[in-house]
């Protein structure tokens, strides 16, 4: 008898040996699952980030470029409308010296009456300046260049300064235009004008040179890309040009002191 319970305990040792094996076996086996499965589920969430990233990206360069195309667009027609070609109906003196310029058609010389260029549908209202009972000019009177002219076929800045040449008292709509300033870079409904010697709005830098030679005095903006050409006879005349690269002559101001 002691014998055969000696076997059976053998017997049931070996058994829970087995039985525990067979456990921790299983239990490697399902942590190795477990691994692999965490493991491909990270890799398909970084896959999924990436494309989402690389989506934006690209959704982000687009909108660059249609934002750079709009911008390239603007500038294209803004460069366009402000490069018009000058004709005219009259001659001007090849001498700029005399103070002759033909604007908007219509020829010019300093100092000219104020009716001459209000019959060519350019004016003013005095009321936008506070004087809407009329303003009087005494004789030798000057006023800078600070009356804003309006033409409702245009759109260019158009200011000029009035004088009294008479010996008299007037009113300022009866007086004369000493100073004429134009300025074209903006507008979209660009006024025309030329100068002596067939230099008008769109002349080159160098068209300018060959006309009227080398300025009196100059000045240079690189970052805007443009010239002021200034030329000057004496102390009593000036004629300024604005001169861009790409556009050539935008604006001019012309006066004469006396």
């Amino acid at each position: 008898m002691p014998e055969n319970n000696g076997k059976k305990t053998v017997n049931v040792s070996t058994l829970i040996i087995i039985v525990v094996a067979i456990i921790i076996v299983l239990v490697v086996i399902f942590a190795a699952i477990l691994f692999f499965m965490k493991k491909s589920n990270t890799d398909t969430d970084v896959a999924a980030n990436e494309n989402v990233t690389t989506s934006e990206s690209i959704e982000s360069e687009n909108e660059t470029d249609i934002a750079s195309n709009q911008t390239n667009t603007s500038s294209n027609v803004v460069t366009s409308t402000t490069q018009p070609t000058t004709t005219s109906n009259g001659t001007v003196s090849d001498d700029w010296k005399d103070c002759e310029f033909i604007f908007d058609n219509q020829v010019y010389k300093l100092d000219f009456d104020y009716s001459a260029i209000k019959n060519n549908g350019w004016s003013f209202n005095l009321a936008d300046y506070g004087y809407s009972d009329g303003y009087v000019m005494n004789k030798g009177d000057k006023i800078s260049s600070t009356i804003d002219l309006e033409n409702p076929n245009f759109d260019s800045d158009v200011r000029v300064g009035f004088t009294n040449t008479s010996d008299e008292s007037k009113d300022i709509l009866d007086c004369q235009i000493w100073s004429v300033v134009v300025d074209n870079a903006f507008a979209k409904k660009p006024v025309t004008f030329s100068f002596a010697k067939g230099i008008h709005n769109g002349s080159t830098l160098q068209e300018v040179i060959d006309a009227y030679g080398e300025p009196t005095d100059s000045y240079r903006s690189d970052s805007l890309g443009y010239w002021n050409y200034t030329y000057q006879d004496g102390y009593n005349k000036y004629l300024k040009l604005t001169i861009y690269d790409d556009r050539g002559i935008t604006g001019f101001s012309y006066q004469m002191y006396k």
